[in-house]
């Protein structure tokens, strides 16, 4: 993909997550392990929760408002993981760009890159979505999942009734 495209899906998922975190509950948690040193942090209260590792070249952020957010970078990767009102938020990479937002009830983005790339997962509640490799499947069920690999150019969106996929 064209540096064009990812910096277009980068500015996209910078919009969609700094709308939901405006909307995110006043009582919240965020989570950061900056680039620098290898950091764990994690923090819980009740049912919210949110994580960030890091093994130092890279950075992991996570916010968790009504709900979980885990983000956890290997290598020089950028990780943010969001998971607002009941919803669950879980970016896993080991290069590149990597966000997941889950908003609502049983809702889960999970994002997952074993190899530099660029990539986007969120979901609203009742639903669910997962992004891998080339390797792995493209997956969105629910009402309302984007699970999208900038790099690969594989991915979904289901929005209602309104379901497509890239072709494997």
């Amino acid at each position: 993909m064209s540096g064009r495209v990812s910096a277009v899906g980068m500015t996209l998922a910078a919009a969609i997550g700094g709308a939901l975190l405006a909307a995110a509950p006043a009582q919240s948690l965020t989570c950061s392990a900056p680039p620098g040193a290898p950091t764990e942090s994690v923090e819980i209260l009740g049912t919210e929760a949110c994580g960030a590792n890091t093994e130092g070249p890279g950075g992991a952020w996570s916010h968790g408002g009504g709900g979980v957010g885990f983000a956890d970078s290997r290598g020089d990767s950028r990780v943010g993981a969001v998971g607002l009102d009941g919803g669950v938020g879980a970016a896993e990479s080991a290069g590149g760009l990597l966000a997941a937002v889950g908003v609502g009830a049983e809702s889960l983005a999970l994002g997952v890159l074993d190899q530099p790339g660029t990539a986007l997962v969120a979901t609203g509640p009742r639903s669910q979505a997962f992004i891998g490799d080339a390797t792995d499947p493209v997956l969105c069920v629910g009402e309302m999942a984007l699970a999208a690999n900038l790099t690969t150019g594989q991915g979904c969106v289901v929005y209602g009734s309104f379901r497509y996929a890239t072709a494997p």
